[in-house]
């Protein structure tokens, strides 16, 4: 009987432990951690750069042929001039801290939005966490 409680008691408490780990996070902080079109350019610019290198270290190496290097070199640095290109458009049509403060507005609308409770009393729509109206302080049912 007491290996029956502890394996059980023991089953819940791993259970407890290892739920969070799956569930999925809707809340505002797991959403500005989402990365923007800006980051992911960031992040190419990157990978682009440093296959350039890798390709210059490995050319002056004499592991690749003069056509190949330069034919190479060429689509690379292509790639890059068109990420470079990107990146200044959207620095150039937009004001980083704009943009930041804009996605951050998009994402709590977006989340107040989906969660409101309206207020019987007064009318007045209040997040679904508040216990009472923000307005008349009436409970609100939730």
């Amino acid at each position: 009987m007491v290996y029956l409680f502890c394996g059980l008691f023991g089953s819940v408490l791993i259970a407890a432990v290892v739920t969070p780990l799956f569930r999925k996070d809707d809340s505002l902080e797991s959403a500005i951690i989402e990365e923007t079109e800006w980051d992911l350019l960031q992040r190419k610019k990157e990978v682009v750069l440093s296959n350039i290198q890798d390709l210059d270290f490995e050319y002056k190496c004499g592991k690749l042929s003069d056509e190949d290097y330069k034919q190479i070199r060429g689509q690379m640095g292509s790639e890059a001039a068109s990420v470079f290109r990107h990146i200044d458009e959207i620095e150039s049509t937009q004001d980083l801290d704009a943009l930041i403060r804009r996605e951050i507005n998009l994402r709590r609308n977006r989340s107040a939005a989906d969660a409101q409770v309206k207020c019987t009393a007064c009318g007045v729509t209040n997040p679904t966490f508040n216990k009472f109206c923000a307005e008349c302080g009436a409970k609100l049912k939730t």
